[in-house]
């Protein structure tokens, strides 16, 4: 067949069809890329990364998300992921824009700490929740553990792909406890939210998990779970603050307050944060802080992870990576920029 013939019978539309097909991918990757300088005048899209589906840092920015593309012209697109090392060295290159994150991933990655070979210089502190995130133990609701020195020998979760942040919190639970790695029979897991699914299906004796993770939801409603308590002595925090993150706190999960919760509970909690890459714009910056601050209503109900989300903790008086300088602008207008932050910041 000639060319002219091949042309006319369809050739050509292939030609101009893949044409097509390979420049939309390109503009596509190109905008993704390129999102933060894409930002600015109050509208746009910017991207959010979180954990995986089922986790409280999905649902979490997912809620972010919703007030923010819901109450501005900005449009926040959720982008999940295994976990926060799988997804913060792509923030620090500016190949996504925001993300969910607890304070102590955070500070590892800023910090070059476990996994991370070199700092992540990039990273910014946009907005600050304290106690949002909870964490412990969850066993089956008719399991005879109490405690968690109960779990000498037990199937316990480990591993957890691209989450270093719960082994070493895991590792001070077990040490508060007077327990090793050695003292539990590991079972690996791809992330907290596929801990609590092998729970479900017999695999585990018990799951590291936050308080109020979707996940948790659904396996109580299918088999029944409990959380079990931490050990909470002075002592314990020192380990938790040692093995684990300076940032080490307690927290008392209230009974009743969210499946699992059958008796208040001491469990683990860090500030959780919402980040952004340093070269945000300060527009974008903005449109996102002033929808979050007028809209904290809106955003402190979505889920139990983000009621900690309130105005009055979105500076933080200990932040382990910097403010953005626009929300530091930000806070100071609003009157809720601290000398403490300052100080930390400078």
């Amino acid at each position: 067949m000639k060319r002219s013939q091949w042309y006319r019978a369809g050739g050509g539309r292939l030609i101009v069809s893949v044409f097509a097909l390979c420049l939309a991918v390109f503009l596509g990757i190109f905008a993704l890329a390129g999102g933060v300088e894409a930002q600015g005048k109050g509208g746009g899209s910017l991207t959010i990364a979180t954990d995986r589906i089922g986790t409280t840092f999905n649902a979490m920015g997912s809620g972010m998300a919703k007030v923010v593309s819901q109450f501005s012209p900005m449009t926040i697109i959720v982008r999940p992921f295994s976990g926060p090392d799988a997804w913060l060295p792509a923030l620090n290159q500016g190949e996504l824009n925001l993300g969910a994150v607890s304070a102590f991933s955070s500070w590892q990655a800023y910090q070059a700490k476990a996994e991370y070979k070199q700092p992540l210089p990039n990273l910014r502190l946009l907005r600050s929740g304290e106690g949002s995130l909870m964490l412990g133990f969850v066993v089956p609701a008719k399991s005879n553990l109490r405690s968690v020195k109960d779990l000498k020998g037990k199937r316990v979760s480990a591993g957890w792909g691209g989450h270093t942040a719960i082994i070493s919190s895991v590792t001070s639970a077990l040490e508060a406890a007077g327990l090793k790695w050695s003292d539990v029979v590991e079972v690996p897991v791809v992330g907290a939210a596929d801990g609590v699914q092998a729970l479900m299906e017999g695999r585990l004796d018990a799951s590291w998990a936050s308080f109020g993770m979707p996940q948790v939801r659904q396996a109580d409603a299918r088999i029944g779970v409990r959380y079990i308590p931490l050990e909470s002595s002075p002592q314990a925090l020192e380990i938790y603050r040692r093995v684990a993150f300076p940032g080490a706190m307690l927290k008392t999960a209230k009974a009743g307050s969210a499946p699992g919760a059958v008796a208040d509970t001491p469990m683990l909690t860090y500030d959780s944060y919402l980040i952004a890459n340093a070269k945000v714009s300060d527009e974008a910056v903005r449109s996102v802080l002033t929808t979050l601050w007028e809209h904290e209503k809106d955003l402190t109900v979505i889920h139990p992870g983000l009621r900690g989300f309130v105005n009055s903790a979105a500076v933080t008086e200990f932040p382990v990576i910097p403010y953005h300088p626009e929300a530091i602008r930000f806070y100071k207008e609003k009157g809720a920029w601290t000398p403490k932050a300052e100080a930390i910041q400078k």
